[in-house]
């Protein structure tokens, strides 16, 4: 009785450690890159290409870096010129993918905390989507991905 108390116990804990978790890492993130920036930059850009294998649309809804604080930003057209506003989120539709690019959607790092990262470095951030999936990356640092 012991034995068998013992064996059930056991595969339990066994498939509670093995468990799938509730939702499935539906959202990748590939090709992170930051643009080499001179030592005086007072931010940095980050891009990367994601993609929501889900049957759902997923949202992009913060990032954090030890670099400083990291913002979601879109680069518009208004009035003849570039700018760059703060947005609050990025959704990436069911089976699609969105690419963060130079001259649109992109996060940037400002009031840098550390030294601006230089060429062939990493600096790390951590995705954080609506659905509570988290990625973390080590960004490359490079003048061109």
């Amino acid at each position: 009785m012991k034995m068998s108390r013992l064996m059930s116990g056991l595969l339990l804990g066994a498939s509670l450690i093995f468990a799938t978790p509730a939702f499935a890492a539906d959202v990748t993130a590939e090709g992170a890159w930051s643009r080499a920036m001179p030592p005086s930059a007072r931010v940095l850009p980050v891009y990367v290409t994601l993609r929501n294998s889900s049957a759902e649309d997923v949202s992009l809804v913060s990032v954090s870096s030890t670099y400083g604080q990291a913002e979601l930003h879109e680069t518009v057209m208004e009035n003849d010129m570039m700018k760059m506003l703060a947005i609050n989120a990025i959704v990436v539709g069911s089976n699609k993918q969105v690419q963060l690019a130079p001259m649109s959607l992109h996060v940037m790092i400002t009031n840098l905390a550390l030294d601006v990262p230089s060429k062939g470095s990493t600096l790390p951030i951590t995705l954080t989507f609506d659905n509570g999936e988290t990625i973390s990356l080590d960004v490359k640092v490079t003048s061109q991905p």
